[in-house]
């Protein structure tokens, strides 16, 4: 019986500390934010991501990206969204009355449509993550930019990078965007 015991006791260490090294808890902490972004990739994955203020933001819901021909100006609207719960937020882009171009940068300074008429292109922001419910916007002082790898317009598919910092309409606090990426489909 003491035989039994003793290799109990001498197993139980090992095999306690083989379930602290398992815990895959742990291991999500200490990954990188980046690496926590869907990958770069081209073929329409449906997939967007990017960090807010350094913590990793990817879709976790419907997408309603389109691209249209309306008035007779090209409107392109990228939306993403991750919620609803605590820490909902959702992102919007938007480029207007400009012919997109694969290789090009676009500048994201504009946040809304002034009286439905502007040139260009803007971001917007929405979170929790402000003391009010936050909605923040590109504008002449905070903007970014977004970049596309590919564009192709007969098989509906976007990909590329985006950047932005906007500031909160109410409070005047700041969001940083950056490492965004995206490999979208969208509607004509």
């Amino acid at each position: 019986m003491k035989k039994k015991l003793y290799i109990l006791l001498l197993l139980f260490p090992l095999w306690g500390l083989g379930g602290i090294s398992c815990n895959s808890d742990d291991d999500n902490n200490t990954q990188d934010p980046i690496s926590q972004l869907p990958p770069m990739t081209t073929t329409g994955e449906n997939t967007i991501g990017c960090l807010v203020n350094g913590e990793p933001f990817t879709d976790s819901g419907l997408m309603n990206n389109f691209y249209q021909f309306v008035n007779g100006e090209h409107i392109l609207v990228i939306n993403w969204t991750q919620g609803p719960n605590s820490s909902y937020k959702d992102g919007q882009l938007v480029i207007k009355g400009i012919l997109i171009q694969e290789n090009l940068v676009y500048t994201l300074k504009h946040s809304s449509y002034v009286d439905g008429d502007y040139m260009g292109g803007g971001a917007t922001f929405t979170s929790n993550i402000s003391e009010l419910f936050g909605q923040f916007e590109t504008n002449q002082n905070f903007t970014g930019e977004i970049y596309f790898t590919r564009f192709d317009d007969d098989n509906n598919i976007m990909s590329g990078t985006f950047s932005f910092e906007a500031q909160e309409i109410f409070s005047n606090e700041i969001v940083s965007i950056t490492n965004g990426r995206f490999d979208l489909t969208f509607t004509n």
